[in-house]
């Protein structure tokens, strides 16, 4: 009788941990279809601002890009449905531990802008790779 009372009691902590971790999220675009993905994305690099402050769960390819010998964008890319287009939003990790080598990953962060050449660019802040 006891195994089954920690049983239920595991279950219970392990569902309302996933509600909870499910809850913090206001756009997880883990749980949509690719054309929806993109179609957000698209949405959020030309609309940023009513994004802003917002929690983001996305799963992507991941990518460097070198700006300068001291500086690198990281990356998490989307795909439309058909695979020829494809959108990403910079995403700056609060540790500061990027993968070595990754290809897909799973990264967490608050949207914010920032200015780049006069125009308001779309990347997820105080991100985390699940």
């Amino acid at each position: 009788m006891k195994k089954f009372f920690a049983a239920v009691i595991l279950f219970v902590a392990v569902t309302c941990s996933s509600f909870a971790r499910a809850a913090a999220v206001d756009i997880d675009l883990t749980r949509m279809s690719s054309t929806m993905v993109y179609s957000t994305v698209f949405n959020m690099v030309n609309s940023p601002a009513t994004f802003v402050g917002k929690t983001m769960r996305m799963r992507g390819e991941y990518t460097t890009y070198p700006v300068s010998a001291s500086q690198t964008i990281h990356a998490c890319l989307v795909r439309d449905a058909a695979g020829c287009c494809s959108q990403g939003l910079e995403f700056v990790l609060s540790n500061g531990k990027y993968p070595a080598g990754a290809n897909e990953i799973t990264v967490v962060g608050t949207i914010a802008v920032q200015k780049i050449d006069g125009k308001d660019v779309c990347y997820l802040k105080n991100s985390a790779l699940e």
